[in-house]
């Protein structure tokens, strides 16, 4: 009797385990379908945007990584200021210059490399969203999880740097990634490789920007000072890969070591060249945001509470990334990418956790999934609404397809642009053609207010230097273009306009192509 109540208790016991394991595979498999689908919703939404607005969100994309590469790939391009003294990294650039080269072995078309690294900037992006609901689950669970990512994949912000190629959103995607794969690392299997990559992004994310090192130093003391064996691997792995990439490389290129940090730092803080560029008070950020988020602000600052208790690691690199910004003059909404990208997941754990003290306690999870959409639409409408300017989704677009249609026309021996300045254009990066492009707004020395420090130009083309002939004396020099690229008013004598682009709004000025007959001298 004693045996068949023994074996009856075994039976039962294994039917719990059973019961359990069975219940933990349905809710892994409910997560991964959870995941997956705010995945596939933020791709679609960032896709949609790729294809149907054409927008430079700033010149650095275009004169600062883009046009280094092609120069590097092809030997031509405009050289900045910032590649003659030598204050930036080859990182970036070097990794496009490899896309572009592998690109243009199959198509020699711009579009077709320049739509490549968008559509990987594109898919590093999802390190967002994933970054959210994985932060999420750890401290909240899967309802937290669910609404985190949900608002990551919905944030305009978010949306719109999403193709941007630049190093502001692929520091982020990298730091959000590492402090998601860091969220209890220490106990999970594969603990030393978690910790090694987890300091190796927030190296790369240090590299790509050194002014969130400081931010990214104090998250991962916060994580992972506690135990300090996994500390030393992730200090050590992140320092290797900044040594790597911004040590070793900088004396390959530029033959000193960090010279584009300690360089660019002494250029744009004590001696003032970025301030003499623009200035802003130093609570423009978080005017920013009360903008942005209006009548809804408190509520949202009640959620970012919440979050910051449930995630501080999150709380200390929005606050951080905020104020280290918030001190120099020239301010940037791109510079505290890191921290906007960061906010959804705070606002996302924090919400859930204040629908535990709400009537929608009982609802469940449909609850809080319909509060976070209407939460998103709101902070969405606001953000497009109040804060941001009515070009920033089609800027220079008009100017980028008058671009393309000249670039199209075989006879086109010179182009001249006229009226855009030399940075608002597309560059050889766009135009990709061994033809001589004339800028009327050239800025061969430009000098800047209260500063001995001038900012210089070149352009190169097949290796030499082309010369410009800027403001009257372009048309003086008709004989070196057969195709102008301008406003209606632009055309000058002998030439014929083409095509246009545009609405011909103030935020979206039409640009068209003028085409004369014969070469160029």
């Amino acid at each position: 009797m004693a045996e068949w109540c023994a074996l009856g208790g075994s039976q039962i016991v294994s039917g719990i385990r059973a019961l359990q394991v069975s219940a933990q595979a349905a809710e892994a498999r409910a997560s991964r379908f959870a995941l997956a689908s705010i995945l596939l919703l933020a791709l679609a939404l960032r896709l949609w945007v790729l294809a149907t607005h054409t927008y430079l969100a700033h010149p650095d994309e275009t004169f600062q990584y883009f046009e280094p590469a092609h120069r590097l790939v092809f030997g031509t391009g405009v050289i900045t200021w910032e590649f003659l003294d030598g204050i930036r990294s080859w990182l970036l650039p070097g990794a496009i210059a490899g896309v572009m080269r592998v690109v243009s072995v199959f198509d020699t078309d711009p579009a077709a490399y320049i739509l490549t690294c968008r559509l990987l900037f594109v898919l590093a992006s999802l390190a967002v969203p994933y970054a959210g609901y994985r932060i999420g689950d750890r401290v909240g669970g899967q309802g937290a999880a669910i609404v985190a990512g949900l608002l990551c994949a919905l944030s305009p912000q978010a949306i719109y740097f999403a193709p941007v190629v630049m190093t502001e959103p692929l520091a982020t995607d990298a730091a959000l990634l590492a402090i998601a794969i860091g969220c209890g690392a220490a106990q999970q299997p594969g603990r030393a490789r978690r910790l090694l990559l987890v300091g190796a992004l927030f190296g790369l994310a240090s590299a790509l920007r050194y002014q969130y090192a400081p931010v990214l130093g104090a998250v991962a003391l916060w994580q992972h000072a506690r135990a300090r064996r996994s500390f030393l691997l992730v200090a050590g792995s992140g320092l290797a890969v900044v040594v790597l990439a911004l040590g070793v490389l900088d004396v390959a290129t530029w033959g000193v070591p960090f010279q584009s940090v300690w360089l660019n730092f002494l250029r744009n803080g004590p001696q003032g060249v970025s301030q003499a560029m623009s200035a802003e008070p130093w609570p423009y950020y978080l005017a920013y945001f009360v903008v942005a988020w209006g009548a809804i602000a408190p509520a949202i600052l009640v959620c970012l509470a919440f979050g910051a208790k449930r995630a501080p690691a999150l709380a200390i690199l929005a606050i951080l990334t905020i104020a280290l910004h918030s001190l120099p003059p020239h301010k940037e909404l791109r510079f505290i990418f890191l921290a906007t990208a960061a906010m959804p997941i705070l606002i996302g754990i924090g919400l859930d956790a204040l629908a535990g003290y709400l009537p929608l306690r009982r609802a469940g999870l449909p609850a809080r999934i319909g509060l976070a959409l209407g939460l998103a639409l709101v902070i969405a409408w606001g953000t497009l609404s109040r804060a941001t300017r009515s070009d920033d989704w089609h800027r220079d677009g008009s100017l980028l397809q008058a671009t393309a249609a000249a670039r199209a026309i075989p006879e086109v021996c010179g182009l001249a642009i006229r009226t855009a300045r030399v940075y608002r254009s597309g560059g050889y990066t766009y135009w990709h053609r061994d033809v001589a492009i004339y800028w009327e707004t050239w800025d061969g020395a430009q000098e800047l207010p209260g500063s001995a420090f001038r900012l210089r130009l070149d352009s190169l083309l097949n290796g030499r230097s082309v010369t410009q002939y800027p403001d009257a004396a372009m048309a003086s020099h008709t004989d070196k273009f057969n195709a102008i690229v301008g406003l209606r008013t632009d055309g000058l004598p002998g030439f014929t306009e083409q095509s246009c682009f545009g609405t011909g709004s103030l935020d979206d000025r039409t640009f068209c192509v003028f085409i004369r007959p014969g070469g160029c001298g």
